[in-house]
């Protein structure tokens, strides 16, 4: 039975959260000589959709066309300024509707945001894009919001990360229909990860310059960041802003939402990310500059933040040097 994937495209799309999924399903029909996925781009008004690229694409149908028909699988596009795109409510009654109509559903990126406004991911655990994930949880306290992930399957529901990890979600779809063996398959032709490592994180920017709250504290802060080379501890830090280690874990927790100890390992590992990213320091002379004993520890530390070790993530970044020269 051909299985039925719809991607909505709002104006000012981004174009990779569409065509890249649908790149995934359509290499399926390529690799089975026959057609598994009948591939569909619905927009809300008019057919041709500009996206933020300024690149036209021309949907088969619009979101109100054959609203009772059924479906394999729904997608929601995001797009870069979904933020300041305010749906209707009887659009959100439309895409809430088809939604439930399909047998599973979802979001690429900022498409969350969109269908978080219908009412469907009240409850469940989702992923989007890590630069919105904080303002989507304040906005939406009943959905948990996870940053960390490249995608999630919840009952009916995906949702992907930033952009690129729409293509990771088509491939895991692709996998709970037909198997590993075509999704390996897949994966190889379209030269990408069957299972990419570690989580979005990695390769956010995100509390590189994570000075916040009270005066006080930020001198604190800038003091350890200037000086991350050195063995600071929750004790050192509360000497040197002469508090009570006690009342500097209070300040922390309400001021930037992490304990001591949690915002200076991640300022550690912002600082390590940047050692190898741009300097051909060997991994002890990290670990030193970062403020740890050993390189086992640096290790942890790392693959405690971004589920990946510092070597593969040095090995990203020589690839992508590699490719530019």
């Amino acid at each position: 039975m051909i299985k039925k994937v719809q991607i909505l495209a709002i104006p000012g799309v981004q174009l990779l959260d569409v065509s890249g999924p649908l790149d995934v399903f359509a290499e399926v029909n390529q690799q089975m000589g026959r057609k598994i996925y009948q591939l569909e781009v619905l927009a809300i008004d008019l057919l041709n959709v500009v996206t933020s690229s300024g690149i036209c694409l021309l949907a088969q149908k619009r979101l109100q066309d054959d609203a009772d028909e059924t479906a394999d699988t729904l997608l929601v596009a995001g797009a870069p300024d979904i933020a300041q795109f305010i749906p209707s409510s009887e659009l959100l009654d439309r895409l809430r509707q088809r939604a439930l109509n399909s047998r599973r559903y979802g979001s690429v990126c900022t498409g969350a945001l969109l269908l978080a406004a219908t009412g469907l991911l009240e409850g469940h655990r989702v992923t989007t894009h890590w630069s919105v994930a904080e303002a989507f949880a304040q906005s939406y306290p009943g959905i948990q919001v996870d940053a960390d992930a490249i995608y999630i399957a919840e009952g009916p529901l995906r949702t992907a990360a930033g952009v690129t990890s729409g293509l990771d979600l088509a491939l895991m779809m692709v996998e709970e229909d037909l198997g590993r063996d075509v999704a390996k398959t897949v994966a190889a032709q379209l030269v990408m990860f069957f299972k990419r490592p570690g989580g979005q994180m990695q390769f956010s920017r995100m509390g590189r310059t994570s000075l916040s709250g009270r005066s006080a504290l930020q001198d604190l802060q800038r003091w350890a960041i200037g000086n991350l080379e050195h063995p600071h501890s929750v004790q050192s830090m509360a000497e040197h802003m002469g508090v009570s280690t006690r009342h500097l874990s209070r300040l922390f927790t309400q001021e930037i939402g992490l304990t001591p100890g949690e915002w200076l390992e991640q300022e550690r590992i912002n600082y390590a990310r940047h050692l190898l990213e741009s300097a051909e320091l060997t991994p002890k002379q990290i670990a030193a500059k970062c403020g740890y004993s050993s390189i086992d520890i640096l290790r942890r530390a790392f693959y405690r933040q971004l589920k990946v070790s510092p070597a593969q993530y040095r090995s990203y970044y020589k690839d992508k040097r590699q490719n530019r020269a």
